[in-house]
């Protein structure tokens, strides 16, 4: 009976991760991604929420690139945001969904290139009820693809390095 090697290049075949890839994913005070396939960022990668009193708002949002091959963009996909407080305490009452619509590709669209989007999700509002530590879970097609941990701190709290 012949025997079947597998080599790491071949291991993407076996994986049962999502077809859909989150290239990066960031936390940020404010973004824009228009149809132009740039992503305009402010206040970008912070880890530490600081304010003056709690509960407060969020006040920021998650910028999310993903990517996809030709076959899996003429697909649905979906996508969810989760947050929860140190504890495991959930801070949303409903998981944030985005339901991805299957997008037909531009036939000018070079063969064996992935395509991007780039997706903002506003978090603006989202209540942090007291100082600690919190984690924003993403998941693609139901499976957990990327962690964004942050702290909350009192002002006052915070010292600078």
């Amino acid at each position: 009976m012949p025997r079947v090697a597998v080599f790491p290049e071949n291991r993407a075949s076996l994986d049962n991760g999502p077809d859909m890839r989150l290239d990066w994913a960031l936390l940020a005070n404010a973004a824009e991604a228009p149809p132009n396939g740039l992503v305009y960022i402010l206040g970008a990668g912070f880890d530490t929420l600081i304010r003056d009193q709690y509960p407060t708002p969020f006040g920021g949002v998650v910028v999310l690139r993903l990517q996809t091959t030709r076959l899996e963009t003429e697909r649905p996909h979906k996508v969810e945001v989760h947050c929860a407080d140190e504890d495991g305490k959930p801070v949303l009452p409903q998981p944030i969904v985005l339901n991805l619509p299957a997008r037909q590709v531009p036939p000018e669209y070079p063969h064996g290139w992935d395509l991007s989007a780039s997706i903002v999700i506003n978090l603006t509002t989202v209540p942090i009820n007291r100082p600690g530590f919190y984690n924003f879970e993403i998941m693609i097609d139901d499976q957990q693809v990327r962690t964004l941990p942050f702290r909350a701190v009192k002002a006052a709290q915070v010292q600078t390095v």
